[in-house]
Formats: structure tokens, C-alpha cells, sequence
């Protein structure tokens, strides 16, 4: 038995200095802006003042306005690049904030919490509190994209195969000690904004062709050639504007025959073109690394396409998109960009790319997400240098844990303990009284098997777990609603889990307090079928209870199970744990005592 140690943590102090660096570079960059404003504002009153001062028809007008105006744009451009160079320096510092809170365990509440991950049905999610304001994927997720977001909660609510969860780790330890990796990574994004909500990228590239063949481009080339024609014949050869007139005429016709069909191809436009914007610089990160690890490669390699980058193309249609967006809500541009027909150019291109491309985009935007899910993980990993790699066991049904503790309690407060489960003792039955430790118990090792499985370190000294399916019975109450009690809701949880033995992997059962909701002689044979029945499909587990009358079911299976127990200690008038787990039956229960506590006679 023992406890993890925290030892002197590196990280802290890394993330401190380079949060302080980045705040001063910020102040800097804020100073920097403030001049850049006002010089922009300085240099537009000048040239303003300068017609005032000059004749319209004086030369040293023309000189002055126009390295006024030159300068002008000068501190335009400059301003912008100063702003955006605060804008990163200051994500940057909120990035090694957001580190330094989960370090000091002030973290709950920041970043997406993945509510609308949340599944009452799921075989564990709920139970293990993976999802909400302080679950395990609050703590993990630094993913700023959806599909970031949506890979970190699918690696955590599936367990990944063995070949997969190797390939995962390796990835880990390479990104572990690259900071300035997630660094750069973090700037690209914002956490404190609204999560996307779209999925156009996704869907809008697969959807049927719209816009086909040459007709169509060859007759906008034809018109754009013909409008041009008559703007030039117009007003430089002062012909009249019937040419032009009857142009636009066959232009409008040619435009409302297909118009159904581009606002088709064009419906999801402004969504992808804001989804494009979060990708893209992700996309190019990833390209711009040297990677080593077989499944970070494997990543890169799916950015290329017939020898050009992803981000390349991917950047295309985002000009393509942006193009049109400008020609079509700008009053001003509007009518020329109609008579030289670039809205119905722009279409065809862009339908060319969805077609040509399209069929790659969820290929790639699923490397991205597997690219920023491992980020997280490393980031989890960097931070806990004591946590362990878990041994992945080749079949069987284990698992084996020292010093397991829970990774959401702070370091100064949680308490490891050995477990070993499977084959024998298949069962561990954990006794005590109230508030020992037992929900807890079940709780780290459900959480650990799933950060194992998904690839991820482990809050333990050591750890080697076999594939299994996590299956958790720990929370189950009233439904109004549904017209169903606790106790039929736990046993339909419990009918799930038997049904889940089943399965292609063993299954991992967690049941707390199990059968509460009968009396004790139902509660004790009910029990012991349920368990059973779970043994009997394969399953390993743990079940708790301060029931001191259900610890005779471990004591008939043998060898398949294994009474452990908590402690409690009356200390100064008050009852103190030490949330250490022992063998054999806990000797006493506390509730008693807790009642004369609180001044009941009993």
C-alpha cells in the first residue's frame, strides 16, 4: 500500500516563468499598439489638414498628401501586426494560467466542459463524472477545434485496441516535453470563446454535385468577356450603354436559370469559411514539424494530397469562399463583379474543389483532431511526471495497480492504493462506513482504465490493465418523468451490464452499494445473483457495501473473490479516515456513531 508523492513539480515553475514572459511581452505589445493607434489618427488628421492648407491644384499637395497617405498606411499595417502580436503573447499567458490553475487545482469551470457529450446510457460516463464542470475532460481537453473536441471524448467513451493504444503513447511521449509545440498550438485558438457549433466542413464536401460540366464556365467566360466589352465600349468610346444594357440582360437570364443551384453549392458558405479559419492554422502547424513516432507521421503523411499540401489547398477554397463573400455583400463591388460574371466563376471553382477535394476533407480534419487530442493528453502528461505509462496486458481479463490514486483529487489530499483484480480474485468486495472511500475507490480505478485505454498516463506508481469494457452502476435514482424508481432503474443498470458480458472485451463492473433500494434479505440473495451472473459471463469487478451481511457472498465464491475494507477512526470526538485499503471485513460501521455526533440518542 502507499500514497503517490508529489514530488518538486518542474512544470510549475517552467509554466510561471513562461507566463510571466509572456504577460511582459503583452504589456510591450500594448504599449506598442496605443502608439500605432494614435499615429494612425495623428497621420489622418494631417492628410485631412492638408487640403485645408494647400491648394487643390498645388504640387507640394500632391508630394505632401501622398507620403502622408503612404505613411498613413504604413502605421495601418503596422497597428494590425502589433495587435495581433498582443493578441497571441496574451493567449499565450492565458495558456500557462489555465496550466498553472489544473497544477494548483484551481481549474474546475475553465475550458469546454463537453456537456453535450454527456450520455445517460453510456456504460460509464456519467458515473465517472467524465463530462460537465469538473469532470476528467475539463481537465484533459486544451482542444480548441470541435473535431479536437469531439476526438479527446470519443478516445475517453471507447476503449482503443492494443496496436492503437501503443501508437497513442509513443505520439505522448514524444509531444510530452515540447511545450513550445502546445504553445504555438494554444495561440492558434481561443478556449474562452463559445465552442463551434457547425459541422458544414464536414458534411457541405460530400454532399451530390450541384454545378457539372464546361457549358456553364464556358458561357459565364463568354459574358464576362462580352460585359467587359461593354463597359470598355461605354465609357471609353462613348458608344452608348445599349451593348452593356442587353449584356446584363442575357446575364441576369444565364444567372436565374441556375440560381437555384448556386445557392445551393453556396447555402453553407460563411460556416465553412469560418470553420476553414480555425483549421487552417492547425493544419499548417502540424506541417510545418519533424515527427518521429510512426502514428504523428502517419498524421503528416495524410496532409498531402498528389504532392501539395493540405493546407494549400484547403487555403484555396478559403480564398475562394472569401472572395465570394466580398463580391456579394459589397454594394460597391456587387455590380461590376456581376457584369464581368466573377460570383458565377467563383462558384464553379469552388464547386470544382468540393468535388476534386471533398472526398478528403473529414480525412483531414480528423488528423487534425487526432493531432490536437494528443496534445491534450501530452499536456497531462507533462504536467505529472510521476504518473505512470500503463502496460497494455495481451489478452486476459487484469488489472493491476500500484499506488492508484484519483487524478482530479489534489495531490496533498489523495491516497494510492494497490489493487489487483482477475483472474482470481475476480471480485473484490469493499466493506466500510460511510464516507471511508469506498465511491472513490471504484471511481480512480474506473477513470484510470480509461485514460490506459485511451492511451493516456495513469495517476499510479505502476499499472498494467488488460482490454476491457468499463461498466459502471453507481448513481442511479428517481425519475418522475419516467415514472421509475431508484431501485428499478438499478436493476435495469444491472440487467445492461450482464447484457454488456457479452461482448468482444471483458468487462469491468463497478457497482456501489448495490440492490440498496430492497430490504436486506432480497438486498443479500439479489446480490449474490447479480454477481454471479457477471462472474459467470467473464466479467471482473468491484462491489461496495456497508452491508456487513453481503460480505459472506465473497467468503462462498473462494478463490473468484476477496473481502477488502476501510477505515475509520475516532479521533477527539470526531471520525477520521485514512482512506487506506485493507484486507478482510471492515470490524465496525460509523453510523451510529455519527448520529450521537450530531446529538441523537441512540
Amino acid at each position: 500500500m502507499g500514497t503517490i508523492e508529489a514530488a518538486p513539480n518542474p512544470p510549475a515553475s517552467e509554466y510561471e516563468r513562461r507566463r510571466s514572459a509572456r504577460t511582459a511581452t503583452a504589456l510591450q505589445f500594448e504599449a506598442r499598439e496605443r502608439w500605432a493607434g494614435r499615429s494612425r489618427i495623428v497621420l489622418f488628421l494631417l492628410l485631412l489638414a492638408l487640403f485645408f492648407v494647400f491648394p487643390v491644384t498645388d504640387v507640394w499637395l500632391v508630394v505632401t498628401a501622398s507620403g502622408t497617405f503612404v505613411a498613413f498606411v504604413a502605421a495601418v499595417v503596422w497597428h494590425r501586426r502589433v495587435d495581433r502580436a498582443r493578441d497571441r503573447a496574451r493567449r499565450a499567458a492565458r495558456y500557462y494560467t489555465r496550466g498553472l490553475g489544473r497544477l494548483n487545482d484551481q481549474w474546475a469551470g475553465r475550458g469546454p466542459a463537453g456537456d453535450r457529450y454527456a450520455d445517460a446510457a453510456h456504460p460509464y460516463s456519467g458515473d465517472l463524472d467524465l463530462f460537465g464542470r469538473g469532470s476528467l475532460y475539463q481537465y484533459l481537453c486544451e482542444a480548441h477545434t470541435p473535431i479536437g473536441q469531439d476526438t479527446l471524448a470519443d478516445w475517453v467513451r471507447q476503449p482503443a485496441d492494443r496496436t492503437t493504444i501503443h501508437s497513442r503513447q509513443a505520439a505522448i511521449a514524444e509531444l510530452r516535453s515540447n511545450v513550445n509545440l502546445r504553445e504555438a498550438l494554444a495561440i492558434l485558438g481561443d478556449l474562452e470563446r463559445p465552442e463551434l457549433k457547425t459541422r458544414e466542413l464536414l458534411s457541405w464536401p460530400a454532399a451530390p454535385p450541384v454545378l457539372t460540366g464546361w457549358v456553364g464556365p464556358l458561357i459565364a467566360m463568354v459574358l464576362g468577356f462580352l460585359g467587359l466589352a461593354g463597359i470598355i465600349l461605354w465609357a471609353g468610346f462613348g458608344i452608348g450603354p445599349s451593348p452593356l444594357i442587353l449584356v446584363v440582360i442575357v446575364e441576369a437570364i444565364f444567372v436565374g436559370v441556375l440560381w437555384s443551384r448556386v445557392r445551393q453549392v453556396m447555402r453553407d458558405s460563411r460556416p465553412v469559411l469560418e470553420e476553414l479559419n480555425a483549421f487552417l492554422p492547425v493544419l499548417r502547424l502540424m506541417e510545418s514539424q519533424s515527427f518521429s513516432s510512426p502514428l504523428l507521421r502517419s498524421l503528416q503523411d495524410s496532409l498531402r494530397a498528389e504532392g501539395e499540401a493540405t493546407s494549400d489547398r484547403l487555403g484555396r477554397l478559403a480564398r475562394l469562399l472569401d472572395a465570394w463573400d466580398s463580391a456579394m455583400r459589397n454594394q460597391f463591388v456587387l455590380p461590376i463583379a456581376f457584369v464581368l460574371m466573377v460570383p458565377m466563376h467563383l462558384v464553379y471553382a469552388i464547386e470544382r474543389w468540393r468535388l476534386r477535394d471533398g472526398r478528403r476533407v473529414r480525412e483531414w480534419l480528423e488528423a487534425v483532431g487526432q493531432f490536437e487530442a494528443l496534445a491534450s493528453l501530452s499536456a497531462f502528461a507533462y504536467e505529472h511526471p510521476e504518473y505512470a505509462v500503463p502496460a497494455i496486458i495481451e489478452g486476459g481479463r487484469t488489472v493491476d495497480a500500484e499506488a492508484l490514486g484519483h487524478p482530479l483529487i489534489p495531490a496533498t489530499r489523495r491516497v494510492g492504493n494497490d489493487i489487483y483484480i482477475g483472474p482470481e480474485p475476480a471480485l473484490l468486495l469493499v466493506s466500510g462506513s460511510n464516507m471511508s472511500g469506498k465511491s472513490t475507490l471504484m471511481r480512480a480505478l474506473g477513470v484510470n482504465v480509461v485514460l490506459a485505454l485511451a492511451g493516456s498516463m495513469v495517476c499510479a506508481r505502476r499499472m498494467g490493465v488488460s482490454g476491457l469494457a468499463v461498466a459502471t452502476a453507481m448513481r442511479q435514482g428517481d425519475s418522475l418523468l419516467d415514472g421509475v424508481s431508484a431501485f428499478y432503474a438499478e436493476i435495469r443498470r444491472l440487467q445492461s451490464i450482464r447484457e454488456w458480458t457479452a461482448g468482444p472485451l471483458p468487462v469491468l463492473f463497478l457497482l456501489d452499494e448495490v440492490m440498496r433500494g430492497t430490504n436486506s434479505h432480497d438486498r443479500r440473495i439479489g446480490a449474490a445473483a447479480v454477481i454471479n451472473a457477471l462472474l459467470s459471463g467473464g466479467a471482473i469487478g468491484i462491489v461496495s457495501t456497508h452491508d456487513l451481511a453481503l460480505a459472506e457472498i465473497a467468503d462462498r465464491l473462494g478463490p473468484r473473490a476477496a473481502n477488502v475494507h476501510f477505515e475509520d477512526q475516532m479521533i477527539d470526538g470526531q471520525v477520521r479516515f485514512d482512506y487506506q485499503l485493507r484486507p478482510g471485513v471492515v470490524p465496525r460501521g460509523n453510523g451510529l456513531v455519527l448520529l450521537r455526533l450530531l446529538g441523537f440518542e441512540v
